[in-house]
């Protein structure tokens, strides 16, 4: 899925008018799709890597434009994420080629030409693993080959549990724990936010005969980010070699909480809506909910510690919070430890790359699903998603 593909049409006339249109079938049987107008060159042919498209869902030249753009298609259901809960199975992708610069109606239209694309989370020999051991739920991929292997714990935020993001992952060499801890059948509601059952997935992930103990890091996104910043700055126990943060609203948290969906509901009240009618829920949780003078204990972090900023987060203040762990930890003289890498008109879903841009979507909260404004401007989010994936490679390369 993290790799890109070379897309070209041969044989048009010269200086054809032409749109390619990208769809794909989800698992929960909806489908979405993008399209985008080029013109042909004076050999007939279009390069979707090094041509413009003129119009349709993205503009410019953008080579990965058909799959980042996509969309869910009129007439179906609206407001949801595109999610991948069969990691043993690929996302199958058609591409259609249709004649002059077409906006709807293609299923009226004959396609000049069609291609298939299968793109997969999980390479060949990865091993898929589910866990239900001493009250942790999750699942655990494995690289091909015996190990050992440097390992990551990887968390979401309170949208639930995803595999995704770990058995790519695997499928880059780490032996990688996807880790439930909210909004999960197996587990009651809050059941699985208190600290300990962090610290007890830690010593399962460790004592994995495939993994190697003392090459283990963590990687979260959101609430799962700001838990691994908890961990890693107050939990001596926690000796991680390196730290992934993805739009953390780190200081939401203290030692010793519970359910941390209480606090969430509180702020419920406080939270604006845009023009859309969608919660902004970041202005309420920096006026109600965030303390960010609250000083974690920096001194305790001894990892290098990477964070993903989206600045234009709008559900949680991200870029607030980064600034303020980058201000702790030079305080104690720690400084050296963090890179930032932070992108302007990113929003707070940032996914691994290519992956559909999301400005917005149905969010569940404590008794209402609610629309959330997630932020971001789809060519720039797509970029940041590209850009923070091989920047988290290199990270855990260098690292791990």
């Amino acid at each position: 899925m993290d790799e890109p593909f070379q897309l070209e049409v041969a044989c048009l006339p010269p200086h054809c008018p032409v749109t390619l249109r990208s769809t794909l079938c989800s698992e929960g049987n909806d489908l979405w799709e993008s399209f985008s107008h080029y013109v042909s060159d004076e050999r007939g042919r279009v390069n979707v890597s090094k041509d413009d498209s003129l119009g349709g869902s993205y503009i410019g030249c953008e080579p990965m434009g058909l799959l980042w753009s996509l969309r869910l298609a009129v007439g179906g259901r609206q407001n949801i994420r595109l999610r991948k809960k069969n990691m043993q199975t690929p996302l199958v992708v058609d591409i259609s080629l249709f004649d002059g610069h077409t906006i709807d109606n293609f299923n009226t239209q004959t396609a000049l030409a069609m291609t298939t694309m299968e793109r997969w989370y999980m390479a060949p020999g990865v091993r898929r693993i589910e866990v239900r051991e001493n009250g942790v739920v999750g699942t655990l991929f494995i690289p091909p080959g015996p190990g050992p292997f440097p390992a990551l714990l990887d968390v979401w935020g309170l949208a639930g549990f995803m595999e995704h993001r770990a058995a790519l992952l695997a499928s880059r060499g780490y032996a990688c724990l996807a880790l439930a801890y909210i909004n999960h059948p197996e587990l009651q509601l809050g059941s699985g936010m208190g600290i300990s059952y962090f610290q007890e997935s830690w010593k399962l992930l460790q004592s994995v005969p495939q993994v190697s103990a003392d090459r283990l890091g963590l990687l979260g996104s959101c609430f799962g980010a700001a838990i691994f910043i908890l961990m890693a700055s107050e939990l001596p126990d926690i000796s991680p070699r390196c730290l992934v943060a993805i739009n953390s609203p780190s200081g939401l948290l203290n030692p010793g909480e519970g359910n941390y969906l209480e606090k969430l509901q509180r702020l419920l009240p406080e939270t604006k809506l845009d023009a859309n009618g969608h919660f902004m829920i970041k202005d309420a949780i920096l006026a109600f909910g965030i303390d960010l003078e609250r000083s974690l204990q920096a001194g305790g972090i001894q990892c290098p510690v990477l964070l993903i900023v989206g600045e234009d987060d709008q559900c949680v203040p991200s870029l607030e919070s980064a600034q303020k762990l980058e201000a702790q930890m030079r305080a104690v003289g720690k400084g050296h430890l963090v890179t930032k890498f932070s992108y302007p008109e990113a929003g707070h879903l940032i996914e691994p790359p290519y992956h559909p841009v999301m400005r917005s979507s149905a969010f569940n909260l404590p008794g209402q699903t609610v629309t959330m404004l997630w932020g971001g401007v789809g060519k720039s989010h797509a970029a940041a998603q590209e850009d923070s994936w091989r920047r988290i490679l290199e990270f855990l390369d260098k690292h791990l």
